[in-house]
């Protein structure tokens, strides 16, 4: 590699670029042509001259080092900056002097241009006329290790090719660089002169100025060779822009050279295997006739073993054959992705281009199918593992058989023997040693295999990954471009030819035999198919009658939504007969990947249809009489009438045109294959239109059903736009198609059927969600009517705080989240929400890889986030997702809880306060999670700016401790639940019922209806009486006072029955009455009872009030009205006299 082929990181600040440089010019010159002795290089020109400088040296500098060590004047502080300022001259001197030897070495490049060329012109000659030859005196042994050096060789040239083929691109970068790079230079240069010309600052020591002069000088001098070093790279990659081509040609020619030394010694080797072999195996069917008789059995197992190793050799010269070719296929389409990127970008896409690009993936394909990973490994894997487990059982049984016999005096590494004058022992000694000495070298020959198969298995892998790659970039930009030219009536004449093609015998019988060998080969999964495919062939009849049962069983009241799920799944049987049956001979065509491309087409064709007519058979069998649509989405008869009318002719039609569209998609022939895509595309497109047109025209029953599901529905307002995108993009396909963009419009109408496909499911999707909703609603009116209805016959029922409340007239939040209407209102929105995303989604994920904008978005960068050395760019793209999940995010806030409270309600024992405390908590975790999500889009690093997270931690602590105080508490609440919504609370002298738990505050209702906020921080912190948390028995208490003179025995009795004559008071723990206190003019007395619940408090008061009333009344005991007794002293003598009241007369 020369000095242009170096590294472009920083080449300045590496001390030792000039080792590397002379290592790398060196290697370019022994690599160029490997094998051969290069001849010696011409002189270089001299070098362009360096004028020495007068500045600082190292050794300057070095002194200068010691003399400030010995100063004693000088503060640590200063000290250490003058040290720093002169390491760092000679850190800069240093990296000039790297620069001055790139300099020179650019300088050089220049110079021997000329020579290098023709040096280089005469080793392609040279190579040009060089045959590969064998030496005669070769030997196994040699040419073994010759091989292995070819092929470790022929690595080394491949990569240089690779690199090579990078440079050109490299130095192209290279060379739009170095113009901003001088500029910079120059400026930095001129602002060093500047400064150096400047006078030295007042309060500046001698020695500081000095240090500073030299650290100027050493950059000025720096800058000065990197400005020479920059122009003659500049000046080198100019004149050297024929030579890189050259040095690629050669280096190409040399892996051509080195590959046909290889195969030639690679063939010469397997060639004296197989020699050795037969010699082997002509010498042991010679012993079979010379051995005693008894041993002939023993010699002809030897001679069966010779034959294996035999076969064993040519597997594994074939499979290493294979696996060099997969690796010369891997550099090979790595070469070309790197080509075709590099085209790209230096003339962008243009149809000729496309051409070539479309050469290349043709290209690309073939060595795919040609190197595709064989079907059959893991069974060959299999086998040659068996024998080798027996094959060393054998050699184990043979090794102790050996141990234990005395061994002969005989050569073992004879070859012949006069078997007549062997004994018994000896000649089974000799036939025992040849077969231990077979044993062990097919051993090592199986091995050899079974090593070679699995490492082409991989690379095959391997290839394909990248195959699959290099196609997916290609298909970017190759979507809108012409692959075919427009129309014309000459592509008729080919038309005999698909006829020919189809009425073959040969091709049928080809598709059969495939059939046959995939069953062989994967006998298991083939009949499991083949079984299913019967089970749902004759369970059609029985499908049948279980949708017409479960059409009658949702006409009734209780009916559940698994009836819905049984018909469904009944309908998908009937629908998938023919789906099933095409896909299960596309899979047994296509399963072991047949290479016939009539076979493949075949297989294709049938997968093709099989896929079309799924969607359309199941959204037809739907809408069957007595079917899913009509008993349990409720469709209208007009709307299933209409689809499945249609829908039966556009399924035949379009499948019968779909068959052979997918079959000469494979044509070897390109005319052909031009010609009948065409044709079979645009009439498949215009069928598509013609249905489009009858399902979404004006007077549609489609809108008629779409109006009484949803009386707002957008797609309503929005049908004649629809109708335009449904029936314009089918005809635009087929004009293109007729224009020449058939591989466009094959790749639209996958699309378009895939696109139908989720339509059908988004339709049953929406159906089941709706019919789901519909059920759930009538379960919880049931259950509402049910509870209404108790609620009336026994007025105790209920709970506590919702009968205070309602006694007291007050709203509880959780009875609006309660409300009928409102929930199936926001189920129904929910549906269609649902499903609208899920076309969304669908359609983005089909279509993505054939509208490559949201990629050009992605190259679009708006700006960079981060600190340090992470910094990433922000683009469109991110911040098109960061909005999509802002709007995801909110609408999640409001739906997710609406759709808890639909599905636990009624099904589970949660109350009202914990369905209420889990969905606010859902909010909380949907907000939270929400925000990292948007927050990782945009790139943000929070995890790299918490000192910034922490400042602003305490600044809002100080500021917003009270907000984020209650934030937290309104939290510890809704998971401790200490406070409920609808429990009776007291605090700080008020009593009221807990209407509303929010996010910084709770409202408390008195008995006035008057609202109290009080912060969850106060709830938390502060004394609460809750009156209904766990144990809701409450006591009550009365005070009364009864007229001096009375019995306060009698008064306690009567007390007592009144209170116990009433239903609601409990005898245990028991009503206590006692006399507490003497009164200023009433004997008092305290009734005090409880009660089971808090229901009905204030009601009861009134109760045992009235009733104490009466009693009293009936036993002659009077209730005193207060008294006072008055004295006056009207003489001043403290002399009482009487107060006289007379009454005038007049009045």
């Amino acid at each position: 590699m020369t000095p242009a082929q170096m590294p472009l990181a920083r080449p300045i600040r590496r001390p030792h670029c000039l080792q590397c440089l002379t290592l790398l010019w060196v290697l370019v010159a022994s690599v160029a042509c490997t094998g051969q002795d290069a001849p010696p290089a011409p002189p270089a020109p001299p070098a362009t001259p360096v004028v020495a400088s007068n500045g600082p040296t190292a050794d300057s500098i070095d002194a200068d080092l010691a003399a400030l060590e010995l100063k004693t004047d000088l503060d640590e502080a200063t000290k250490a900056r003058l040290v720093a300022m002169l390491q760092q001259a000679k850190k800069t001197l240093q990296q000039g002097q790297s620069q001055q030897e790139l300099a020179k070495q650019y300088s050089q490049m220049i110079g021997s241009v000329a020579a290098r060329q023709a040096e280089l012109r005469a080793k392609l000659d040279a190579l040009a006329g060089q045959e590969p030859k064998l030496a005669a005196d070769l030997t196994l042994a040699d040419a073994t290790q010759n091989l292995a050096t070819l092929n470790a060789e022929l690595a080394a040239a491949s990569k240089q090719v690779t690199d090579l083929t990078a440079e050109s691109a490299r130095r192209r970068t290279r060379l739009t660089e170095i113009p901003g790079l001088l500029t910079a230079a120059e400026n930095e240069r001129a602002e060093v002169v500047k400064q150096q010309s400047q006078a030295a600052p007042v309060n500046e020591s001698a020695i500081e100025s000095q240090t500073r002069k030299t650290l100027l000088a050493t950059r000025a001098e720096e800058l000065s060779t990197r400005i020479e070093s920059l122009q003659n790279e500049q000046s080198a990659y100019t004149a050297t822009v024929d030579l890189l081509p050259l040095e690629r040609k050669l280096a190409e020619a040399n892996v051509a050279q080195l590959r046909r030394q290889t195969d030639l010694l690679q063939a010469a080797v397997l060639e004296m295997q197989k020699d050795q072999v037969r010699a082997t195996a002509a010498n042991l069917e010679q012993t079979v006739n010379a051995v005693p008789v008894n041993l002939r059995g023993l010699a002809k197992k030897n001679v069966e073993l010779a034959e294996l190793q035999k076969k064993l050799i040519e597997q594994a010269a074939e499979t290493q054959q294979n696996l060099l070719g997969v690796k010369a296929a891997i550099e090979d389409v790595k070469a070309d992705q790197q080509s075709s990127k590099e085209r790209i970008d230096a003339v962008g896409l243009t149809d000729a281009l496309g051409v070539i690009l479309r050469q290349q993936r043709d290209e690309a394909k073939a060595l795919k199918n040609k190197f595709r990973p064989r079907d059959d490994l893991n069974a060959k894997v299999e086998e040659y593992q068996i024998s080798t487990f027996r094959l060393e059982d054998e050699l184990s049984d043979i090794n102790q058989g050996l141990a234990q016999r005395e061994v002969p005096q005989l050569d073992s590494d004879a070859t012949e023997f006069a078997w007549k004058d062997l004994s018994q022992d000896e000649a089974e000694w000799v036939l025992y040693r040849k077969r231990q000495e077979l044993i062990e070298e097919t051993l090592q020959s199986q091995n050899a295999v079974l090593q070679s198969m699995l490492n082409s298995d991989t690379q095959r892998r391997e290839l394909v990954l990248l195959i699959d790659q290099f196609i997916d970039a290609i298909d970017v930009h190759l979507f809108w471009t012409k692959d075919a030219p427009t129309i014309s009536l000459g592509e008729l004449a080919v038309a005999p030819e698909l006829v020919q093609w189809v009425s073959s015998p040969t091709s049928w019988s080809k598709a059969v035999e495939q059939m046959v060998l995939t069953v062989t080969l994967k006998p298991l999964r083939s009949l499991g198919l083949i079984v299913v495919a019967f089970a749902v062939l004759f369970g059609r009849a029985w499908a049948r009658k279980r949708i017409k049962h479960e059409g009658e069983e949702a006409t009734k009241i209780n009916v559940g939504f698994d009836s819905t799920l049984r018909a469904l799944a009944a309908t998908f049987v009937v629908a998938m007969v023919w789906p099933v049956c095409l896909g299960t001979f596309a899979y047994l065509i296509l399963k072991t990947t047949p290479a016939d491309p009539f076979v493949h087409g075949f297989g294709d064709a049938l997968a093709m249809v099989a896929l079309y007519v799924a969607s359309r058979e199941l959204l037809g069998k739907v809408c069957r009489d007595q079917g899913v649509a009509e008993c349990h989405f409720g469709w209208t008869d007009g709307l299933r009438r209409h689809l499945r009318r249609h829908l039966r002719w556009y399924t035949w039609v379009g499948g019968l045109i779909v068959f052979p569209m997918g079959l000469f998609f494979e044509h070897p022939d390109t005319d052909v294959r031009i010609f009948a895509i065409r044709v079979l595309s645009t009439a498949l497109f215009l069928v598509t239109a013609v249905f489009h047109h009858v399902m979404l025209r004006q007077r549609s029953p489609l809108y008629v059903q779409l109006i009484l599901d949803h009386p707002s529905s957008l797609l309503y307002r929005m049908r004649k736009v629809l109708w335009g995108l449904a029936v314009l993009l089918p005809v635009l396909c087929a004009l293109m198609a007729l224009a020449g963009y058939l591989e466009t419009t094959f790749r639209l109408g996958h699309s378009l059927q895939m696109t139908f496909l989720l339509l059908v499911a988004t339709v049953l999707m929406h159906g089941l969600l709706t019919r789901w909703l519909m059920l759930r609603r009538r379960d919880l009116a049931r259950r509402k009517a049910m509870e209404l209805r108790q609620r009336r016959l026994k007025e105790m029922e209920g709970t506590e705080g919702q009968a205070i409340a309602s006694q007291a007239g007050i709203v509880l939040e959780e009875e609006n989240a309660a409300d009928l209407d409102k929930l199936d209102e926001q189920g129904r929105q929910t549906a269609v929400v649902f499903a609208s995303l899920l076309v969304l989604v669908g359609i983005g994920w089909i279509w993505s890889d054939l509208v490559p904008a949201l990629t050009y978005f992605d190259d679009v960068s708006l700006w960079n986030v981060g600190t340090g050395e992470n910094i990433e760019t922000v683009s469109l793209l991110d911040v098109m997702y960061s909005l999509l999940g802002l709007t995801l995010m909110i609408y999640a806030t409001g739906v997710v809880p609406r759709v808890f409270e639909l599905m636990v309600r009624g099904r589970t024992s949660l109350d009202g306060g914990a369905r209420y405390a889990i969905a606010t908590l859902m909010r909380y975790v949907i907000v939270v999670v929400g925000s990292f999500i948007i927050l990782s889009l945009l790139s943000v690093p929070y995890n790299q700016l918490g000192w910034l997270l922490a400042a602003a931690s305490v600044g809002l602590g100080f500021g917003l401790q009270e907000i984020v105080a209650n934030f937290v508490s309104g939290i510890i609440l809704l998971l401790e639940r200490p406070v409920r919504v609808g429990d009776v609370v007291t605090i700080d002298g008020t009593t009221g019922i807990v209407s509303r738990i929010q996010m910084r505050a709770t409202t408390v209702t008195n008995w006035d209806r008057k609202e109290l906020v009080i912060p969850n921080k106060d709830l938390i912190t502060q004394k609460l009486l809750n009156w209904s948390l766990t144990n809701v028995i409450n006591r009550l208490t009365i005070e009364i006072g009864v007229e001096y003179g009375s019995d306060p025995d009698q008064v306690r009795e009567l007390l007592y029955k009144v209170v116990r004559s009433h239903p609601l008071v409990l005898t245990d723990p028991a009503p206590l009455i006692n006399f507490d206190t003497f009164g200023d003019s009433s004997l008092n007395f305290a009734v005090r009872f409880f009660l089971e619940k808090l229901d009905n408090r204030i009601e009861v008061t009134h109760q045992i009030n009235t009733a104490i009333a009466e009693a009293l009344e009936q036993a002659g005991i009077t209730i005193p009205f207060p008294q006072r007794d008055l004295h006056l002293d009207v003489n001043g003598d403290g002399t009482s006299l009487p107060l006289s009241i007379r009454r005038d007369e007049d009045r």
